[in-house]
């Protein structure tokens, strides 16, 4: 990981964009194309700035487009450039005019300044379900834990990449002296819940940011994951307590239907942010062509109602 950062004459830094060099298509190994990605359990990879001093509305547009044209023309020469924008940065034209594409995803959010009221939103499905896992709890004499010891997550997060067939494998051996160094900067707070017997049931990882927290990994025991509710306490847990803390929780979103509806039901509110490519390498042009028609323009049928 390599960061850029631009500083004023006092030394303080004004702008930054972190650089991870990943190969695209990833399982071609060294015949892949070098290029800008987003590093493992990441959720975003764009340029950071301040914002601009001045009030009026124009100001602030162009202080914001003269950053990321900025951070645009800072980039080494690639084959492939692809960043996750972060929810403030809502104004994209400086990669548009740099030939890059745009696609939309959204999230939920939860604001901080709605901690006294966020569970009115919610849908009443989720209600239900949250008051299932609440007795569920009870009955099994289940307790949510915060910062546990790693080596009770580790096995859950195991059994879970190999059950949705996730890529924890892949880096699981880092992942403790990884999260040593989000604890040392107070960037995180990691929770299990344990069943009456004291055996971790389920588990979950959040970070946060100085404006959102999120949950960035999650873990659980195959019966958990089939007959039960009980996931749902660890998040609410996390939402209580990054309200609490003055941050919202940011749900990150997802494109999957199912996680989609699940991350619906808390009530937040619907947000969009933006990932922006650019493919310089024909080669990593026609890999990512063909990504994007076998996920997305092959789809036969529709997407039906709930």
């Amino acid at each position: 990981m390599t960061v850029l950062a631009r500083k004023d004459g006092d030394g303080n830094i004004e702008a930054g964009l972190p650089m991870h060099i990943g190969k695209f298509p990833s399982f071609m190994g060294a015949l892949g194309v070098r290029g800008i990605r987003r590093p493992p359990l990441t959720q975003l990879n764009g340029p950071v700035f301040n914002g601009c001093a001045k009030t009026n509305r124009s100001s602030a547009y162009s202080h914001t487009k003269r950053e990321l044209l900025r951070a645009i023309t800072s980039l080494p020469q690639m084959g492939f450039y692809d960043f996750a924008l972060g929810r403030s940065t809502e104004d994209i034209m400086p990669f548009l005019w740099n030939g890059f594409d745009a696609i939309v995803h959204y999230t939920y959010i939860i604001r901080a300044t709605d901690a006294e009221g966020w569970r009115r939103n919610m849908s009443e499905h989720a209600r239900r379900a949250l008051k299932g896992a609440h007795k569920e709890g009870r009955e099994l004499g289940c307790a949510v834990e915060a910062d546990p010891p790693f080596e009770d997550i580790k096995p859950l997060l195991v059994e879970t990449s190999r059950a949705k067939r996730f890529s924890y494998d892949r880096y699981m051996d880092r992942l403790p002296t990884w999260w040593a160094e989000v604890k040392r900067r107070d960037a995180g707070r990691s929770y299990v819940l344990r069943g009456g017997d004291g055996s971790p049931l389920c588990a979950s990882c959040m970070v946060w940011d100085g404006r959102s927290a999120y949950c960035l990994l999650t873990g659980m025991r195959r019966e958990v994951r089939r007959d039960s509710h009980l996931t749902r306490l660890l998040f609410e847990r996390m939402i209580t307590d990054s309200l609490a803390e003055g941050r919202d929780f940011d749900f990150e979103g997802s494109s999957l239907i199912g996680v989609e509806h699940f991350f619906r039901g808390w009530g937040g509110e619907l947000r969009p942010y933006y990932r922006v490519t650019k493919m310089p390498s024909a080669f990593a042009y026609l890999g990512w062509t063909g990504y994007i028609y076998l996920k997305k323009h092959r789809r036969r049928g529709w997407v039906a109602p709930d």
